[in-house]
C-alpha cells in the first residue's frame, strides 16, 4: 500500500537528514541523481523513459522507492545526498501523475499507483517515487523501444535489480517462487495472481505454454515444485496448438475443461482465432439500436457509450486501421479487429446491440456519458 511506503520513506528521509544514512540498493530501494534528458523537451516522455522499466519491475515485486538527487558509488554501495540539478527538478516539477497512468494503461493495459513527493535538506532538494505492489503482474502489449520495454517482457525486482522473467526458464522458475512466497507456499496463491486472466481453478492443473520459446511451465508433482520442460509446439493451421486457441477465442472452453467444466489449460500468448466470426460493422450496429431506442443518438454518442463501457479507451477511435491498443480485449465478445484485404476494421457481434441499448435508454446515466439529456423519439412514450 502507498500508506506504508509513505511512511517508511519519512522515516529514511529522516535517518538520511539526521544521520547521513541511507538503506543499501535492495528490492524496495533504487536510487538516482539526476534524470537523463536524452535530448527530449517532453518531460512526460523524459520520466516514462527514465522510469518505465523501474515501474513495471518494482510492481511487480513488492513494490518499491526510488530516491532522486542521491549519488550511489556502484563499486562500494555508498550514498550522497548531493541534490537534484535544476534540469532535473524542472522535469519533474512538472509532472502530472494522472498522465503517467495513462501511458502505463495503453503500454500495459493496468492501472497503477504512485506517489511523487519533494523534500529538500537546506538548499538541496530531492524527490522520491513510490511505486505500489500490483496484484496483477504488469506486462508490455507491444513493443516500446522508445522505453526499453519489450512485448511479453515480466520484468521484476530481485537481487538489486530489474530482472526479465521469461528470457529463460530458470528466470521465470525464479520468478514464480519468488511470487509463491509472497503469502504463502499454496500453490493456489501463485497462480490466482501470476499473469492476467488467469483463472481461479486449481493451479495443479495449469499449464503455462510459452510458445516463442516451446516451453510449457507447470507443478511437478514428483518433486513437490514449479518446474519447466521442453516441448515441440505444432503451430500449423490445424495442429492442436491453434485448436486450442480458437476454442478459447471462440467462448467454447468447454472442449477442453475437465469433469467439473473448469478449463485444465490457459494459454499465455498472442490469440488470434483462425475461424471466421460474424460481425456487424458500427453503423449497421447504429441503426439496428436505432430501431430500438426510445431516445435520439449519434454517431459520437455511440462511441461515448462504448468508452464507458471499457470497450475501448478513447471514444474518438478509427474505425479503419486503428492504432495499437484502440480495442480493449476482455470484451472481444462484443467488439474486436477484424482483417479484411488489406484493411483493419473494428466491427461488433450482434450481443453488441442489446448491450449499447440498455445503456442508452437508461436516461439516469445520459449527462454522466453524454454531458446532456438525449432527446426522446417523436414515437417514443415520455418518461417522467
Amino acid at each position: 500500500m502507498l500508506k506504508d511506503l509513505r511512511l517508511h520513506v519519512q522515516q529514511t528521509i529522516e535517518n538520511l537528514r539526521d544521520h547521513g544514512k541511507c538503506p543499501k540498493e535492495n528490492n524496495l530501494y533504487d536510487y538516482k541523481l539526476d534524470l537523463n534528458l536524452y535530448g527530449l523537451n517532453d518531460h512526460l516522455e523524459i520520466f516514462i523513459k527514465n522510469f518505465a522499466k523501474d515501474i513495471l519491475s518494482f510492481s511487480n515485486g513488492n513494490g518499491g522507492i526510488i530516491l532522486l538527487g542521491i549519488s550511489e558509488d556502484k563499486a562500494t554501495g555508498n550514498l550522497e545526498d548531493i541534490g537534484l540539478s535544476k534540469d532535473s527538478l524542472d522535469v519533474l516539477d512538472k509532472i502530472d501523475l494522472g498522465y503517467v497512468t495513462q501511458k502505463f494503461e495503453k503500454i500495459c493495459k493496468v492501472g497503477l499507483d504512485l506517489d511523487l513527493q519533494k523534500f529538500q535538506f537546506g538548499t538541496r532538494k530531492f524527490y522520491s517515487l513510490l511505486i505500489e505492489k500490483q496484484n496483477q503482474v504488469l506486462i508490455p502489449i507491444n513493443d516500446f523501444p522508445d522505453y526499453a520495454l519489450k512485448k511479453g517482457d515480466i520484468t521484476y525486482r530481485a537481487s538489486g535489480k530489474n530482472e526479465t522473467a521469461n528470457y529463460s526458464a530458470q528466470e521465470f522458475n525464479r520468478f514464480l517462487q519468488i511470487k509463491a512466497n509472497e503469502k504463502s507456499k499454496e500453490f493456489m496463491e501463485i497462480w490466482s495472481k501470476l499473469l492476467p486472466e488467469m483463472f481461479d481453478i486449481n493451479p495443479r492443473e495449469v499449464l503455462i505454454i510459452n510458445p516463442k520459446y516451446n516451453k510449457v511451465y507447470g507443478f511437478n508433482g514428483k518433486d513437490n515444485v514449479l518446474s519447466s520442460s521442453d516441448i515441440e509446439i505444432d503451430k500449423s493451421e490445424n495442429g492442436v496448438f491453434n485448436v486450442i486457441l480458437n476454442a478459447i477465442s471462440a467462448g467454447e472452453i468447454g472442449k477442453i475443461s475437465d469433469t467439473e467444466g473448469k478449463p485444465l489449460y490457459k494459454i499465455v500468448g498472442e490469440v488470434k482465432s483462425l475461424a471466421p466470426r460474424d460481425f456487424i460493422y458500427l453503423s449497421s450496429l447504429q441503426t439496428k439500436v436505432q430501431n430500438k431506442s426510445i431516445f435520439k443518438f449519434n454517431n459520437q454518442h455511440l462511441k461515448l457509450v462504448m468508452k464507458h463501457l471499457n470497450w475501448v479507451y478513447n471514444e474518438n477511435f478509427k474505425i479503419e486501421n486503428p492504432p495499437e491498443a484502440t480495442i480493449n480485449e476482455n470484451f472481444n465478445k462484443y467488439i474486436w479487429i477484424e482483417t479484411l484485404d488489406t484493411i483493419k476494421k473494428v466491427v461488433f457481434s450482434e450481443e453488441s446491440i442489446n448491450e449499447i441499448l440498455n445503456i442508452i435508454n437508461e436516461k439516469d446515466s445520459h449527462m454522466l456519458i453524454f454531458k446532456k439529456n438525449l432527446d426522446l423519439h417523436d414515437n417514443a412514450p415520455h418518461t417522467a
